[in-house]
């Protein structure tokens, strides 16, 4: 009988490196210095969360991880072990092993306008702090592994004005954060591919786990519904010979499509609609930062436009109130709404009861909605910095998201003096499934005061100049 090992993992919740591959770097490590040996049984997803103070979600994501990566094997009824046919160059120690190859920071983060960051922690928000003591008061007879009644109540009265969406409580399920959302709807469905936008948010990709990735093509008007066609053998419905596997969803991200941020217009939407619902094939809509939109109006769900039972909507609050909160939520009808209801039963409650209470409280009170009415305050005055650079060579400006064009060695020289000065942003590049096609860096801005948008500005444009 193999017994479970225990693991005592160190995470920094400071740091900017996410949860899931703190735990795989940590992983990693004690593979190589030999702590953890082939065959060990590591604790279940649900054991190591509980230890460690985190959503089971996230431990998931790590192993899923760890198990595309080579270094653990996933048995279905049995546990995560240590792959026993472990090569043995990755057992083998030296300078590459015993410091796992980890990207530090020099210092601290001092501005942070990555793609999906959120901005300030609300930890030290009076509304946040006071839906937390209220939380407190709340007795909680059961875990409900869909997600606590209270909560999907508040999230279908916060849909309903900030996205217009009437939907049932009942269809809504609670989740550890975007990722953990599509990885409980793959694993409801049994998907073995699903088509991705390329370019797309990596962070989506590193959640698929074992599932493969299809690229199509986005162009000006987002997913191309030819190239989505072509993976099910075009208009003759005949699959061509060394065909990649049939996709049973479509990834896509119709109202901030990444990095250039454009939304996807009405015609394109009614032909992906209509080509999905007409090929059997679900559309997985990740709606990752409607709320940080505040200039625009805001675009109606894909999720509405689909017939019935044909989209299912994942949303997060992660991007509004930082992953400090990892909770979010599916939408799903119909046949495939039971299908994830089951699966996520089965896995268990994403979040701890007492987070979802105070998250509850705090949509129900009003406190998200005056963050967001403080970040359109906050928006306002970035955008009219980002006019002062408007000069500025490879500028793209086409949403809630700045693009800056320019050679990959201009863009890796320009992100590492950034870095150097405690300001971290996105490399445009990371957006490609395979071989990139352009460079440079993505701004998020939606969270940035207007000093920390200028400092930013001032340093690309000088490094511009000298690279």
């Amino acid at each position: 009988m193999t017994v479970e090992r225990q693991l005592y993992l160190d995470l920094d919740r400071a740091s900017e490196v996410a949860l899931p591959e703190q735990i795989v770097r940590e992983i990693r490590r004690r593979v190589v210095l030999g702590s953890l040996v082939p065959g060990d049984r590591l604790p279940s997803a649900r054991t190591l969360a509980r230890s460690l103070g985190v959503s089971r979600g996230t431990v998931d994501l790590a192993y899923e991880q760890l198990a595309a990566e080579g270094y653990v094997t996933l048995r279905p009824r049995s546990g995560t072990f240590i792959d026993p046919e472990l090569p043995a160059a990755a057992l083998r120690p030296g300078p590459a092993a015993v410091h796992v190859p980890h990207r530090q920071h020099r210092g601290r983060v001092r501005i942070d306008l990555r793609p999906g960051q959120g901005g300030a922690s609300p930890q030290q928000e009076p509304q946040f702090r006071a839906a937390w003591r209220r939380a407190l008061d709340i007795a909680v007879d059961r875990e409900d592994p869909l997600g606590q009644e209270r909560l999907r109540t508040a999230v279908a009265e916060h849909l309903r004005i900030m996205r217009g969406m009437v939907v049932d409580p009942a269809d809504i399920i609670v989740t550890g954060g975007s990722r953990d959302g599509l990885r409980t709807v793959l694993a409801a469905t049994g998907a073995a591919a699903i088509a991705v936008e390329d370019p797309g948010f990596p962070g989506l990709r590193r959640a698929l786990g074992s599932v493969a990735a299809l690229p199509v093509e986005v162009d000006e008007h987002g997913i191309s519904v030819a190239g989505l066609a072509a993976l099910l053998g075009g208009s003759t419905g005949e699959t061509p010979p060394n065909a990649p596997p049939r996709p049973g969803a479509v990834l896509v991200t119709p109202n901030h499509q990444f990095p250039y941020g454009t939304a996807m217009p009405v015609k394109r939407r009614a032909e992906l609609t209509a080509w999905a619902a007409g090929s059997e094939v679900l559309l997985l809509e990740d709606d990752y930062d409607s709320e940080a939109r505040y200039l625009r109006p805001a675009i109606p769900p894909l999720y509405d436009s689909a017939p019935v039972g044909t989209a299912v909507h994942i949303g997060t609050f992660s991007t509004v109130l930082t992953r400090t909160v990892g909770t979010g939520y599916v939408v799903a009808t119909g046949a495939v709404g039971a299908q994830v209801r089951a699966a996520r039963e089965r896995l268990g409650p994403a979040v701890s009861p007492l987070l979802q209470h105070a998250i509850a409280e705090y949509l129900s009170t009003g406190g998200l909605r005056s963050r967001i009415t403080r970040g359109r305050r906050r928006m306002r005055a970035a955008e009219a910095v980002v006019e002062d650079y408007r000069d500025l060579p490879g500028l793209v400006h086409s949403g809630p998201s700045l693009v800056i064009e320019m050679s990959a060695g201009a863009s890796e020289e320009i992100r590492r003096r950034l870095e150097s000065r405690g300001t971290l942003v996105g490399d445009l590049a990371s957006g490609w499934h395979g071989r990139a096609r352009r460079h440079g860096l993505v701004i998020a801005y939606a969270n940035a005061t207007p000093e920390q948008l200028r400092e930013t500005l001032d340093a690309v444009a000088a490094g511009l100049r000298s690279v």
